[in-house]
This record gives C-alpha cells, sequence and structure tokens, in this order.
C-alpha cells in the first residue's frame, strides 16, 4: 500500500473541491488486510503522538497501549455524567493518570483475591465508570474479561452458566441476582478494594500483561450472533487492530478529542467503542440515554469529535430545538440498522446547522473486533443523499454471500455481508469471522447500499424469542404463548415483535374483563426477569387454546393465524368458541 493511499482517509473530511471520493486505499485494504494493519501500525506515532508497546503480531500489551502510554499528556480519559450528583457538577472526569491509579488499586485487590493472568473474570455491572475501571483492570492482570449488563435475573443466570467465569465483579445493588448464599456460587466474587495495609505486596502489578496474539483477552456476548447468549472469544490481535482502525479511522479520532456514543447497545458496541478512543488518547464521555432524553442539551455541554446518534435521540434534539449555538460536534454517525426516517436526519441537520460537519454509518459487532461496517465521511447534506450507503470496514476481509446459506458466494450484486478471518487467498476463502445476515446490494466501487436483514431482528438485533418466552412458561393464566415478527411497513425497515398469550377457552366478558390487568402482568414479568430491553413490541391475548404439534405449541400455525387475521375471527365465532371449550373439556379429562 502507497505511503500517501491513507491520507484521504484518516482525514475528518476529503479534501474541498475534489470531485469523487478515492476509495482504492479501502480495496485495497479488503484484499490485502495484513499490509494494511501494519501501514497503520507504523502510522500510529504520527496520528497519537506516543508509539504502541504491542509488536504486531507477536505480543499485545492492550492496558499500556490504551492507558499508560498516555500518561503524563494532561488529557482527559474518562467524562461521565452521574445524574444522582448535583453539586458541584453532575459530571466527573478522569484523567489518564487518575484511571491508572484507579485500575492500579483495584488491581492489587484483585490479585490479593487470586486473579492472574489467563482467568475468567465476568464484570457485571451497567456499563458506565466503574464496569469500565474493571474492564481495564482485567486487562492490566491478563485476564480474559467479560462485560454482562444486569438486566434481570434470569436474563443473568442464563448467561452466567454458559459463560462459568471463574470470579465475578459485581456492583453492589445487582449481587444479589448472583444468589442467596455466596458460598454456594460456582465462582469467587470479587471485591473491588481492600484494605491497602492489609495487602501483601504485589510487585508484579506495577506492570501490565501481554497478551499472545491468539489469547482471548475477552468473552463477549453478542447480540448479532444467532445464539446470542454463547459467549464469543476476543484475541487480543483483533482487539488491538480493531481498535486501532476505528480509533483512527471509522472515527477519526486523535489526542485530547472526545466521543460519545449515548444510547448504543452494550453489549453490542462495547468495550470496541471504548477501546478506539482510549488507544487514540481521546476521552470517553459516557452519558445514559435517559438523562438525554430529558435533557438533550447535555450533548451539547462538551465538544465531540465523533458523536453517536440514535433515533430516539435525534427525535428528543428536534423536539427541543437548536439553541442559540451551534452544537460542537465534528462527525456523526448513526446505525442504518436503526429504522431510518430520512426527513428526520435532514431536519436535524438543516435545524441545527449541521450541513458541513462530516456524517456516517457505522455497524459495530465488539465481539469480531469493532466495526464490520462503515461509509466515507462525507458532509451531512451532501450524505443524505447516500444516507444508507455502506462499505466493509477497512482492513476487514469479506465476502458477498448469496442467500442458500451454503456459505456460497454470489455472482449477483446483491448478496449476504460475510466478515472473514485467516488468511484470505484464491485457494483458500477464509473462514467466517462474524454474524452473516445483513443483505447489501452494490452501488457503485466499495459502495454498497443496506437493505436490511436476511431474518426478522429488531435494530440488526436477533431477538431472544425462546427466552423470553420461556420466562413466561410458569404464568398461571397462560396456557400458551407464541412470539411473531411483524413488518412494521411504511418509510422503515424494522421488525415489531408481537407476544400472542393464549389463555385457554373463557367468557369473552370474563376475558375482557382481565385483559389489560393480564396484559401489565406479562409485561411486568419480562421486563423484572429479562430487563426492558427485551420486552416485546406488542402483546395480544386470545381466549382459545393454540395448536400443539407433538406436546408443544405449533409456532408457524400461531403466525399464520395472527397474520391472516383467523384468530380474531374464530374468537368472534360462536361455534369456534364451543369447539375450543369442547377441546378443553377433553383435554383435561383423564385418560
Amino acid at each position: 500500500m502507497a505511503p500517501h493511499a491513507l491520507a484521504d482517509a484518516l482525514a475528518l473530511l476529503p479534501q474541498p473541491g475534489r470531485r469523487g471520493l478515492d476509495l482504492r486505499w479501502l480495496v485495497d485494504s479488503h484484499r490485502a488486510p495484513g499490509q494494511f494493519f501494519e501501514r497503520l501500525f507504523a502510522l500510529l506515532p504520527e496520528v497519537s503522538q506516543v508509539g504502541a508497546q504491542s509488536a504486531l503480531g507477536r505480543s499485545f500489551d492492550l492496558y499500556a497501549d490504551m492507558v499508560t502510554r498516555h500518561l503524563g499528556s494532561g488529557a482527559t480519559a474518562l467524562r461521565v455524567h452521574d445524574p444522582s450528583r448535583s453539586a458541584p457538577s453532575p459530571w466527573r472526569t478522569l484523567s489518564y493518570e487518575g484511571l491508572d491509579q484507579r485500575c492500579a488499586t483495584m488491581a492489587r485487590a484483585w490479585r490479593a483475591q487470586g486473579v492472574e493472568a489467563g482467568a475468567s473474570v465476568c464484570v457485571v455491572s451497567p456499563f458506565g465508570e466503574q464496569a469500565i475501571i474493571a474492564l481495564l483492570t482485567g486487562l492490566r492482570l491478563g485476564a480474559c474479561v467479560s462485560l454482562l449488563e444486569p438486566d434481570g435475573p434470569d436474563y443473568l443466570a442464563r448467561r452466567l452458566a454458559l459463560l462459568a467465569p471463574a470470579y465475578v465483579a459485581c456492583d453492589p445493588f445487582h449481587a444479589g441476582w448472583l444468589g442467596e448464599d455466596p458460598d454456594a456460587l460456582d465462582f469467587s466474587l470479587l471485591r473491588p478494594e481492600l484494605d491497602a495495609s492489609a495487602l501483601p505486596p504485589s510487585p508484579s502489578v506495577a506492570g501490565s500483561h501481554c497478551y499472545d496474539p491468539e489469547a482471548a483477552c475477552a468473552l463477549l456476548f453478542s447480540p448479532l450472533r444467532p445464539e446470542a447468549e454463547q459467549p464469543v472469544p476476543l484475541t487480543a490481535a483483533n482487539a488491538f487492530s480493531g481498535a486501532l482502525r476505528d480509533g483512527a479511522l471509522c472515527l477519526a479520532l486523535r489526542p485530547g478529542d472526545a466521543l460519545a456514543a449515548p444510547g448504543f447497545d452494550a453489549h453490542q458496541h462495547q468495550p470496541a467503542l471504548l477501546f478506539a478512543a482510549l488507544i487514540m488518547g481521546a476521552s470517553y464521555v459516557h452519558i445514559d440515554e435517559d438523562a438525554l432524553l430529558r435533557a438533550p442539551e447535555l450533548l451539547s455541554r462538551w465538544p465531540l469529535r465523533s458523536l453517536g446518534l440514535r433515533a430516539g435521540v435525534r427525535d428528543a434534539l428536534l423536539a427541543a430545538g437548536p439553541g442559540q449555538q451551534r452544537p460542537r460536534w465534528e462527525h456523526l454517525f448513526k446505525n442504518p440498522e436503526e429504522p431510518c426516517d430520512w426527513l428526520a436526519w435532514r431536519e436535524l441537520i438543516e435545524g441545527f446547522g449541521l450541513e458541513k460537519i462530516a456524517l456516517s454509518n457505522l455497524v459495530f459487532d465488539a465481539a469480531a473486533g469493532g466495526c464490520l461496517l462503515a461509509s466515507p465521511r462525507r458532509p451531512a447534506l451532501a450524505a443524505l443523499a447516500q444516507l444508507m450507503d455502506v462499505c466493509a470496514a477497512p482492513g476487514r476481509a469479506w465476502a458477498l454471500l448469496d442467500f442458500s446459506k451454503s456459505g456460497q458466494r454470489t455472482p449477483a450484486d446483491v448478496g449476504v455481508f460475510a466478515p472473514l478471518e485467516g488468511v484470505v487467498t484464491a485457494e483458500d476463502e477464509g473462514d467466517l469471522g462474524g454474524p452473516a445476515y445483513l443483505v447489501l446490494g452494490h452501488r457503485r466501487g466499495p459502495e454498497y447500499l443496506y437493505g436490511g436483514t436476511t431474518e426478522p431482528r429488531r435494530c440488526g438485533q436477533v431477538y431472544p424469542v425462546d427466552e423470553v418466552l420461556d420466562a413466561l412458561a410458569d404464568c398461571p393464566f397462560l396456557h400458551a404463548a407464541s412470539l411473531v415478527p411483524v413488518v412494521s411497513g411504511g418509510a422503515t425497515l424494522a421488525y415489531r415483535f408481537v407476544l400472542l398469550g393464549f389463555t385457554g377457552s373463557e367468557d369473552e366478558a370474563h376475558f375482557m374483563k382481565l385483559r389489560a390487568p393480564r396484559i401489565s402482568e406479562l409485561l411486568r414479568v419480562l421486563d423484572t426477569r429479562l430487563g426492558p430491553r427485551l420486552l416485546p413490541d406488542h402483546v395480544e391475548l386470545f381466549p382459545c387454546h393454540a395448536r400443539l404439534r407433538d406436546g408443544q405449541v405449533d409456532h408457524a400455525w400461531c403466525r399464520d393465524q395472527y397474520l391472516g387475521g383467523a384468530l380474531l375471527q374464530k374468537r368472534r365465532a360462536p361455534a369456534f368458541r364451543r369447539l375450543d371449550q369442547l377441546r378443553a373439556m377433553l383435554l383435561e379429562t383423564p385418560a
């Protein structure tokens, strides 16, 4: 790759006056990822002032490259908004020196409790300051770290059982979800801090661990993969190269810059976004999405080099209206898998004076090392014409497959995006290195039009149907339940997931009286056990029985009957209701 080939890529926007974009470097990076990352690694001192401690292809000191090498720069590492703290400010700021000190203290405590290199540690905490410090502490010690959002006790227990960690670091509020008896747990519960005077000397903690390239530094849950509750190993090499690419190119970060992505799903995007900021010496700004929906002006408090904007936050900004000054943002990125409202994006760009700032699409999978799809950054007003365009992320080998699910490459212009890993040659096509579900249609050069997903999903994420139904298995008023995806229609590509509940044969007046409180109870149970993220979009109850096949609910019958309107028609037909009552009597009669 020519030395000048990355010049446009490293710029926030292409040079003005140039007609079109020269993306030959991007095509070359897909064909020869190894050469691309070697060139990008060589440029690291130029774009981040200090060279890396890691040796590409030999060893990776992730903690040193993300924290230690920025010591003395005076830069801010973390900026966290805490709405519970009002005086003197709801913002907490942590420099790289302060971050290193916090991690060193926690590392001594963890080492005293037995955590060593290679140990599996699960951090159970909402993504924020404490989770970040625990994650980096694990990398400092050479552990294999997992991040697990405590959405609900059933949600937590299911994933902890599959993860089987040796240690769990949990915030006190959620510790009770792990089990009533700490001595009966299958893992050791880590305390974040111990009395410093009681700790034995731990000189080895003064440094940080170097991972082998293929050693797993993290086990992550990817909501983009069919088995979303199965942890996926992230190698140190993929974590480092992904963070370098995402920080320098996809997010255009430089030392002293700031990155924020409020509301972006933690399991899908973290720790990739955090790593991208820290490896470039930038600061990661954490703001809770709920706080932003109440006070969208918080996004204007600090200058942001790159800001990830979800549709809900965008709509809150539009409802609040522009302030007296233009927001201090230089680059907006969005997830093209969210339902796209072109008019709302145009209203935001024109109403807030953002016509000349950069706008791009980014699709992340942290378990695959970071960015899967990106789009060239264009001035926001011009980018409206390519609002759903994407390219494979720089340095990511990939293939366009047909729809047979056989792994066969398609000769057509429309197919399924499949990230690859390993050496990709004419003789060896590589192995699948990430989720293959994105439909792309070729536009020009390396640019493709995002065309939705191969199966019903929610913003690209797998909806865990079996997990939701299992959580309702003991519901006393449900005889059966099923989940049906429904195309939302309109101007967006989206699905809505409808929970169908069958209460058995009931009198119509009795059923209608209990319908609303039963729906509220179903949502409460799911919210309590699995968290609000997995709630269905809509709930429908029917006073009849579902068809069974081999003793199990026939979900295909439920789907067809609901989408065709037959369930509602049968509910209103006296003959069907009498037949259903007869069926109930036969089912309840002993053999």
